[in-house]
């Protein structure tokens, strides 16, 4: 298994590993293709995404440009036009990176983006020591980010025997991200943990002509459609709160590993869930590979619980934001009145913060270091503007703004 080393030094938290001490250096360019890349542009581009204004690309956009439902779409292969575009006052949100960033900066993060547009961008996980999904398919000749995010509480040695491939560690709760360009030949290739508690755990890379090919496009979104009020079905809060429970630790991993804290999927490892329906997550426990394990863990009582749970995730519009030092990224958002609304709120800081809604008749609430926390809020009927607040932060004029608006999607 030939990794490629294109980038040499990453983010503390999500770093590219330095293949030079880990993989065989392989012989074929990644540029070889329609994109020609250059290093250390990339390289730069990868450090402002990471760090710009304290918060980062990364912090609206995803840790690899996948885009993160409820706050930014997807960047990767997003064009230099765009982004001027965007920062330049497309995106009201962005605005405040014209004084953070030059032109110089901003080309470099393009040049990044389009060398990351050429990248199919795959996940796996390692937690309670398994890998999550264990099994993925890339085309031939596919060039792939391979992101191995570490769950656990210790740092995790991996290996790949059959290629020689010397022992590389992805620290405890951290991720480490590799960039491999699969074989022409059709075959499957392996990556071990030499040291997760359960033995014998390993990736299987399928190369095969079966597999979709990548083009450089966000996938698909499966989003169900909204249900209409006058067609929900009553579910008590009893079933709501196991389906939650469970849909956090069902098989100690939790539907979360793969689809995300909200069920708002997650590029490179599943997809969209809010609102799938009871029939589409049996079909699933039957036919998706990775999800097989759970058709063994799940009563049939547990599934219907899940399903009332993501029927009630369709029925909210999911809202997104972080907090960096008493700044909102995004502090702005538009919803149509009537709107049901999940509204998470992200602390990127180490130390607790206290928010208060402004007339949302949302208590006061405290977040934990590094946590989040969501509420549900109903927007009214009728126009207005609402505030979120963090009332003990470093800094406290910014706010969260919440228009109702009918001109809102």
């Amino acid at each position: 298994m030939d990794f490629v080393p294109r980038l040499l030094a990453g983010s503390s938290r999500h770093r590219t590993v330095s293949l030079l001490a880990v993989a065989v250096i392989a012989s074929t360019s990644l540029s070889a293709g329609a994109y020609a890349a250059d290093d250390a542009l990339i390289q730069k581009g990868r450090e402002i995404a990471d760090t710009v204004a304290g918060v980062g690309c990364k912090g609206c956009h995803g840790t690899y440009g996948e885009g993160d439902l409820g706050i930014g779409p997807y960047n990767r292969g997003v064009s230099l036009a765009k982004l001027q575009a965007a920062i330049g006052g497309g995106v009201k949100q962005m605005e405040f990176l014209r004084d953070e960033l030059t032109q110089d900066d901003i080309k470099a993060v393009a040049e990044y983006y389009a060398w990351l547009g050429e990248l199919q961008l795959v996940k796996t996980i390692i937690k309670r020591g398994r890998f999550i999904p264990e099994q993925v398919e890339i085309y031939p000749g596919q060039p792939i980010q391979l992101v191995i995010n570490n769950t656990t509480s210790a740092p995790q040695n991996f290996a790949s025997k059959e290629n020689g491939i010397a022992p590389f560690t992805v620290p405890e709760r951290d991720a480490v991200d590799l960039v491999w360009k699969a074989p022409e030949k059709e075959g499957t290739y392996e990556i071990q943990c030499v040291d997760c508690r359960v033995k014998d755990q390993k990736l299987s890379i399928v190369v095969s002509k079966s597999a979709p090919m990548h083009r450089g496009q966000p996938p698909a979104p499966s989003e169900v459609a909204a249900v209409p009020a006058a067609q929900e079905a009553p579910v008590d809060k009893a079933t709501l709160d196991h389906g939650r429970e469970l849909f956090m630790t069902a098989g100690d991993v939790g539907c979360i590993a793969c689809h995300g804290n909200y069920a708002e999927g997650d590029v490179g490892i599943g997809p969209y869930n809010r609102g799938k329906d009871e029939h589409a997550i049996r079909l699933a426990l039957r036919s998706v590979e990775a999800m097989k394990f759970l058709g063994k863990e799940l009563t049939e009582t547990q599934i219907k619980q899940v399903a009332a749970y993501y029927a009630y995730l369709g029925r909210l519009k999911l809202i997104k934001t972080h907090v960096v030092k008493g700044r909102f990224f995004p502090n702005s958002i538009d919803v149509s009145p009537g709107t049901s609304v999940q509204l998470v709120v992200v602390n990127r800081d180490a130390t607790h913060i206290k928010v208060e809604g402004s007339g949302m008749k949302i208590a006061p609430y405290s977040i934990g270091g590094r946590g989040e926390e969501d509420r549900v809020w109903v927007a009214p009927e009728t126009e207005g503007t609402f505030e979120l607040k963090c009332t003990d932060c470093e800094i406290k004029q910014d706010k969260l703004t919440i228009r109702v608006s009918k001109a809102a999607k």
